[in-house]
């Protein structure tokens, strides 16, 4: 399977479907290069809205406590969520 094959997959996972009050929606950004790997579970509702990962009072305690900047977080390459 290739990367974007399972990036693909794990993006339309359901698997807890039966579990939410809303369609699942797996928040996932990520790369083939992606130096560190961050892996949250159950984001917000800001976040499940907008599919931006850590976009929320979380994503700031993230950005804070790992010492870079939002574009960094933002960038696949660099930080894997």
């Amino acid at each position: 399977m290739s990367f974007d094959d399972l990036l693909a997959e794990v993006r339309g996972c359901t698997l807890c479907a039966a579990a939410l009050p809303h369609a699942p929606r797996p928040v996932v950004r990520l790369s083939p290069r992606s130096r560190v790997l961050v892996i949250g579970q159950a984001p917000g509702s800001k976040v499940h809205a907008s599919g931006r990962p850590w976009d929320d009072d979380s994503g700031a305690r993230l950005v804070d406590w790992l010492g870079v900047d939002r574009t960094t977080c933002d960038d696949p390459d660099a930080l894997g969520i």
